[in-house]
């Protein structure tokens, strides 16, 4: 069966609509040619203010910018040596299947994003990693965990072995808690929302999927009225006006039960909960709002109904599953190849090896079936690119 015979069933509404949607401001659009054929292409052809892009695609290899929102509060070191160790594992699953990412990592401290460190600097002076980095495993690993968050738990447990339970009324701690501390108000989605509204050091790519994995032991403000900007829907309505097309996940790595909750508290080197005079000083709390926003209703690349992302236990004690579960997911999205504009008409698809291959075509997206990742394909298309 030939390709087009698999496309032209799905396509012909999204070809009429294509048309409809394009033709108001199709004589207002201004040069796009320098945009469509840049170095990522295999050859462009302008003529009659219209571009033919050619590209190639290795089915299964997609672009992905995954961004790590980082609980950095006092507590947060374990886990986040946790994610150090297993980290490699999650690299080398992208890697195999020749996955184009990019990687960075912001924090849930509200204040040191807006303060204008939206995305944590990597050891290379990088605000992302990509394939390219030879020792990004490494540089991954020493940016999550973080220092702040050592030097809180280092100073808190101080003061706590020094004074006992009062050592949260002492004017030493008062004085320096704001210095040696991060925020301990953990504010995940919205600092989420910061980066990628505005697309911090331009880490998100255009033609990209985007995958949010946010850890943090903490329900988003400990508890606290939430401002709107911490709420999921907020994020939520923020992608759909600030990316209306982008294929996007949002997975947690939260607190999912009490029992899990009760083991979030600080403890010193000799495995003593740290108290003050009502109880453990430093607890967790359930997730609910990041796993609400991970349950948001969505459609997966094959447009079936599924929810926004997983959401996974961080009491887990080995987290290799809950990489090989995100890897897993991130490669079956990598199966959508996204083109630089909408085009009017059906792109041509031929796979390398000159037999049928299954895809669906959507707007700017071609969809490969599964079963076809590792072939090799060439797209063709034609894009709008302006009055001359």
């Amino acid at each position: 069966m030939s390709t087009k015979f698999y496309f032209i069933q799905f396509a012909l509404g999204s070809v009429i609509g294509g048309l409809i949607a394009c033709s108001p401001t199709k004589f207002s659009q201004p040069d796009l040619s320098n945009s469509l054929c840049d170095a990522s292409v295999t050859n462009c052809v302008v003529q009659n203010n219209y571009a033919e892009v050619t590209q190639d695609f290795k089915v299964g290899s997609g672009k992905v910018d995954i961004l790590f929102v980082n609980d950095n509060s006092a507590s947060m070191s374990k886990v986040q040596t946790q994610l150090a160790v297993r980290f490699s594992g999650f690299i080398q699953s992208l890697d195999a299947k020749s996955i184009d990412y990019r990687i960075a990592i912001t924090t849930t401290d509200l204040s040191s994003v807006q303060g204008g460190q939206q995305l944590v600097t990597f050891g290379n002076g990088s605000k992302y990693l990509t394939r390219q980095d030879s020792n990004r495993v490494s540089l991954f690993n020493s940016a999550i965990i973080r220092n702040e968050t050592i030097q809180c738990e280092e100073f808190i447990t101080f003061m706590f072995n020094n004074y006992g339970t009062s050592f949260q009324s002492q004017p030493y701690y008062h004085s320096q808690y704001p210095i040696k501390c991060p925020s301990a108000d953990t504010r995940g989605v919205y600092t989420a929302n910061v980066v990628v509204s505005q697309n911090a050091s331009s880490f998100i790519r255009s033609d990209a999927n985007l995958n949010v994995i946010l850890i943090s032991n903490d329900n988003a403000r400990q508890g606290k009225a939430l401002e709107s900007s911490d709420r999921a829907e907020t994020f939520v309505s923020m992608m759909q006006q600030t990316y209306p097309t982008k294929y996007w996940d949002f997975n947690s790595i939260v607190v999912k039960d009490t029992t899990c909750r009760e083991n979030q508290t600080l403890k010193t080197s000799t495995n003593q909960v740290v108290r003050n005079e009502s109880g453990p000083a430093i607890v967790g709390g359930l997730g609910l709002e990041y796993a609400k926003l991970s349950n948001t209703a969505a459609r997966d690349i094959d447009n079936k109904a599924r929810p926004r992302g997983k959401i996974l236990d961080i009491c887990q004690s080995d987290y290799a599953q809950h990489f090989t579960t995100m890897s897993t997911q991130i490669a079956e999205d990598a199966r959508m190849f996204s083109m630089k504009c909408t085009p009017e008409s059906a792109p041509s698809v031929q796979a390398t090896d000159n037999k049928a291959i299954s895809y669906t075509w959507s707007g700017d997206k071609v969809i490969f079936s599964k079963g076809t990742e590792g072939r090799s394909v060439r797209v063709v298309y034609s894009c709008y690119t302006g009055p001359t």
